[in-house]
């Protein structure tokens, strides 16, 4: 809540593949929101900036996470006794801060730490990313169709159209070549018979 003097940053901690799930709501209209669950973290996204946005920086840390184990040590996400598991619901729009960096301090394990508005997410092993990923590839995909284009963006792409059509090159026409009235060539006249006998008598 803004003005309460607090900034609540939340760290999940992701081992193993993940329970997601993503979901369209009210698509078309002016409350579409997509919802991506990752175990008991849920992120409401209220635009298609935002989606791309968390989708990119997954995708970047894909990119990092070469040296993450295949499968990661399960006691790291064991319950605590005495505590119900926490969860974790956050509303983002107009494209929050999102990054990925993999962790490799000395004497550590490798993580990669995939930051989106103020969730951290701890990535501790590859099947943990490609499950959390394939959720925000989801979404991202979703945005299209789910979110109304602004007032900015249909005025875009109706001067596109129009341009498209005032500056489209018309069709060539192929030229046809032009014909040559051919003359049929005169046969050749039989020379006079007295002028063949002088030739013989030459």
């Amino acid at each position: 809540m803004s003005g309460s003097g607090q900034a609540i940053k939340v760290v999940v901690s992701l081992v193993g593949p993940q329970d997601i799930a993503v979901v369209a709501h009210r698509p078309g209209t002016d409350g579409a929101a997509i919802s991506v669950r990752v175990g008991g973290s849920l992120i409401y996204i209220h635009d298609a900036e935002t989606a791309s946005s968390f989708h990119r920086a997954w995708q970047a840390g894909a990119r990092q996470a070469r040296s993450l184990p295949v499968r990661s040590d399960p006691t790291r996400v064991m319950p605590v006794a005495g505590v119900a598991e926490p969860a974790v619901m956050m509303e983002a729009a107009e494209a929050p801060p999102a990054g990925a960096r993999l962790d490799q301090a000395p004497g550590r394990r490798t993580s990669l730490w995939v930051t989106l508005g103020r969730i951290g997410f701890d990535v501790r092993d590859h099947a943990a990313l490609r499950s959390t990923i394939v959720a925000f590839r989801r979404a991202d995909h979703l945005a299209a169709s789910v979110f109304p284009p602004t007032a900015d963006e249909r005025a875009c792409d109706q001067a596109a159209r129009m341009a498209a059509r005032l500056f489209a090159t018309p069709p060539r026409v192929p030229a046809t070549p032009a014909r040559v009235a051919s003359r049929p060539t005169p046969p050749a006249r039989a020379l006079p018979a007295a002028r063949a006998a002088i030739e013989r008598a030459t």
